[in-house]
C-alpha cells in the first residue's frame, strides 16, 4: 500500500474514534437542572376583622388644682399685726375666721373725724328742717339722737318728698354719708377673713412687716374637692359628657381614686389642637399639684374592633388583603390607648395587614398561614 495512503487511512481512524468517544461521554453527561424562580414577594401575616360592641375608655393625665383657691392679696397698706394662729403654711381656717389683721389705727380715727363731720351738718340742718319741714325735723331728730361716732353710720332718713331730698343734699349731707360707707367698707378689709374651710398652702409674710396694696400674702385652699384639668383630642371629646367616671391612680402613692367629668370646654387649645377637660375628684390623701392619670369610662359603646395601634398606617387607615394583594383603606379611628386603637368601617371577616413597612398600595404579597392552610383544604378534597 502507498505509504501515503495508509497514513491517511490512520489519521481518518483516529479521528473516527475521538467522535466517537466524544459522543459516548457527551451522551453520559446529564442535561443541568434549571433553576426555580425565586419569590420575591413580601411575607406578610393576616388579622382578621372581628366586630363587637366595645365601651370606649379614654386615656387620661393632668395635674389637681383645689376646687376653692384663693391668693390672698392685700387690699389697703399697713404693718401686719400678730393674730392668735400664726400665718403659715399648713394652717387651717373655718369659714370666717380670721387669718390676718394689718394696723387700722390711722384709718380709724380718720373715720371717726368724718362722722364727727357729718353730726355737726346734721345738726345744723335740724333748725331749718324745724321750720320748713316739720315732718321730717322729727325723723332727723331721732336719728341725730342716735348717732354714735364709734359704731357703723346707719341709713339717712329717707325723704318724703322731692324739696326736701334736694334741700338736705345742698347741704352737703348725703355726700359726707358716702364718703363715710366707702372709708367704712375700706375699713374692714384691714381685717382678712378665710372665705372658706381651709389650709394655707403658701405664707409670704409674718407679723411686723409692711404690707403693701396688691401684695401676695398667701394661698389657701379647700382640701375637700379637687378638679383634675386634662386635654383630650377633639375626636375623642365627642365620646364623652359630662357626667361619665374616671377610674384615676398616681404613680407615687398607692390606691385609686373614681372621679367624674364636671366641665367640658367649648373652646379649643390653639397650640396642641386640644380640648380640656375636668373631672372632680375628692380622697384626704390628695394634694394640690398632684399629677394624676386614668382613663374616662365613657357612656358611650360603638359597633368596632380594638387593633394594634402599629398597623394604622398615618394614623388614618390600614392594609387591606384581597386577591394576593394589599390595598390602603381609611378607618374611624374612635380612640387610641396606648399600644392598641379602636376603629370602626370595617366589615367583619375583611383581612388586614399586620405589617406596613416597606409595602405600597397594590403591592403583591405572600401569606404563609393562608397558603399552608389553602394545601389543606386541597388535600382534604383530594381524600
Amino acid at each position: 500500500m502507498n505509504p501515503k495512503l495508509k497514513q491517511l487511512t490512520l489519521l481518518f481512524a483516529v479521528l473516527i474514534v475521538s467522535i466517537s468517544v466524544t459522543a459516548l461521554f457527551v451522551s453520559m453527561k446529564s442535561s443541568p437542572k434549571r433553576k426555580p424562580p425565586i419569590d420575591t414577594r413580601p411575607v406578610i401575616s393576616l388579622l382578621e376583622v372581628d366586630n363587637s360592641s366595645i365601651q370606649l375608655t379614654i386615656p387620661v393625665i393632668g395635674r389637681l388644682t383645689a376646687h376653692e383657691k384663693v391668693e390672698i392679696l392685700a387690699e389697703v397698706s399697713g404693718v401686719l399685726k400678730p393674730n392668735s394662729k400664726e400665718f403659715l403654711t399648713g394652717q387651717s381656717y373655718l369659714r370666717g375666721e380670721v387669718m390676718l389683721r394689718i394696723n387700722k389705727e390711722e384709718t380709724e380715727l380718720s373715720l371717726k373725724a368724718q362722722r364727727s363731720g357729718l353730726l355737726t351738718s346734721i345738726a345744723a340742718l335740724l333748725p331749718e328742717l324745724k321750720f320748713d319741714y316739720p315732718e321730717s325735723y322729727k325723723l332727723w331728730n331721732s336719728y341725730l339722737q342716735a348717732f354714735k361716732i364709734d359704731a357703723t353710720t346707719q341709713p339717712l332718713p329717707e325723704s318724703l318728698n322731692e324739696r326736701e331730698k334736694f334741700f338736705v343734699s345742698s347741704k352737703g349731707i348725703y355726700n359726707n354719708f358716702y364718703q363715710i360707707k366707702a372709708q367704712e367698707a375700706r375699713l374692714a378689709k384691714f381685717t382678712i377673713r378665710a372665705p372658706f374651710d381651709g389650709v394655707l398652702i403658701q405664707s409670704n409674710i409674718t407679723p411686723g412687716n409692711l404690707v403693701r396694696i396688691g401684695q401676695p400674702m398667701g394661698v389657701l385652699v379647700n382640701p375637700a374637692s379637687y378638679d383634675l384639668e386634662t386635654s383630650i383630642s377633639i375626636n375623642e371629646v365627642n365620646s364623652i359628657q359630662v357626667g361619665d367616671p374616671a377610674d384615676l391612680t398616681s404613680d407615687n402613692i398607692p390606691g385609686g381614686w373614681q372621679g367624674q367629668v364636671t366641665r367640658i370646654s367649648e373652646g379649643m387649645d390653639e397650640k396642641n389642637q386640644m380640648v380640656k377637660v375636668y373631672i372632680a375628684v375628692s380622697a384626704p390623701e390628695l394634694r394640690d399639684g398632684m399629677f394624676l392619670r386614668g382613663d374616662i369610662l365613657s357612656s358611650h359603646t360603638i359597633q368596632g374592633m380594638e387593633i394594634p395601634r402599629k398597623i394604622l398606617h398615618n394614623g388614618e387607615s390600614v392594609l387591606e388583603y384581597l386577591d394576593g394583594m394589599i390595598h390602603y383603606r381609611e378607618v374611624d379611628v374612635v380612640s387610641t390607648l396606648g399600644e392598641t386603637a379602636v376603629v370602626r368601617g370595617l366589615e367583619n371577616g375583611v383581612l388586614l395587614s399586620t405589617k406596613i413597612l416597606n409595602l405600597y398600595d397594590g403591592a403583591q404579597v405572600k401569606v404563609p398561614e393562608l397558603d399552608s392552610k389553602q394545601s389543606e383544604d386541597s388535600k382534604k378534597k383530594k381524600g
